[in-house]
């Protein structure tokens, strides 16, 4: 309700639209005016993974592009967990369908090596080319 009260909900642009990007208008992270208007700035980067709902990943870059993100910046923290989360997403989708269909060629899409822990066994290195994809769903 900053721009024009009492007209609509405003959302959280750090729940609903988290980008891990910088809240003020120069690169410092406390530096600058807020792209809001506001006075005071809520730096999304400093995000907790629980409360958001969903991620836009232009700043990260697509979970499938396999980047580690293991630069400890502010920025590179929540882009190493939200592509985290999403790996994880995905690992559990095709669990259940393993779990479902007992289809192993489902399960052996997890061969990667590269941060195996991170990526869930999604990629074998770094960049697109080394994104392991998903398969198609099975029919049930």
């Amino acid at each position: 309700d900053h721009i024009k009260p009492g007209t609509h909900t405003e959302l959280s642009r750090c729940i609903y639209n988290a980008q891990a990007d910088n809240p003020r208008t120069l690169p410092s992270h406390s530096v600058g005016n807020c792209r809001t208007g506001e006075p005071d700035c809520e730096d999304c980067r400093e995000y907790d993974i629980d409360p958001i709902v969903m991620a836009h990943f232009t700043l990260c870059q697509k979970p499938w592009n396999c980047l580690a993100h293991n630069m400890d910046d502010i920025r590179h923290r929540l882009c190493r967990k939200l592509h985290h989360e999403w790996f994880r997403i995905r690992a559990d989708l095709e669990d259940e369908w393993f779990a479902k269909t007992k289809d192993q060629s489902i399960m052996d899409k997890r061969s990667g090596k590269f941060d195996k822990d991170h990526f869930y066994g999604f990629c074998n290195r770094s960049g697109a080319k080394g994104y392991i994809k998903m398969g198609k769903p099975p029919v049930m």
